[in-house]
């Protein structure tokens, strides 16, 4: 029978083995299903990059500011990510409309054209 000491160094070393599997950097298109519910790009770049200017990493934070086209957004530390998120996820709206619906009703946007 195993005691508790040599239980714990099991669960510890398996902890290990999880964390040591994680990424410490994410391509941004792997985020969107991994970190932030498989919103899409212009969703995450309204909702989160703009509201929260402090995940960018220019301010201390954990992910790539996008700059213009072309260059690539990453999550630059995946651990600090989730931390955030998790802390935060109260303050955003996860089911916020998609900022092209916006557009759209506030006729900044072309309608969508239907079929007849």
């Amino acid at each position: 029978m195993l005691d508790d000491a040599t239980i714990n160094k099991i669960a510890d070393a398996i902890a290990d083995r999880l964390k040591a599997k994680e990424p410490s950097t994410m391509k941004f298109d792997e985020a969107r299903y991994a970190l932030f519910h498989g919103k899409s790009r212009d969703w995450i770049k309204y909702y989160i990059l703009r509201k929260y200017p402090e995940v960018l990493v220019n301010n201390g934070g954990w992910i790539t500011k996008p700059e213009h086209r072309g260059v690539r957004i990453k999550v630059l530390d995946v651990k600090a990510a989730k931390k955030w998120l998790s802390e935060n996820t109260q303050k955003i709206d996860w089911n916020a409309p998609e900022p092209i619906t916006l557009k759209r009703k506030a006729g900044l946007a072309k309608p969508i054209k239907r079929s007849k």
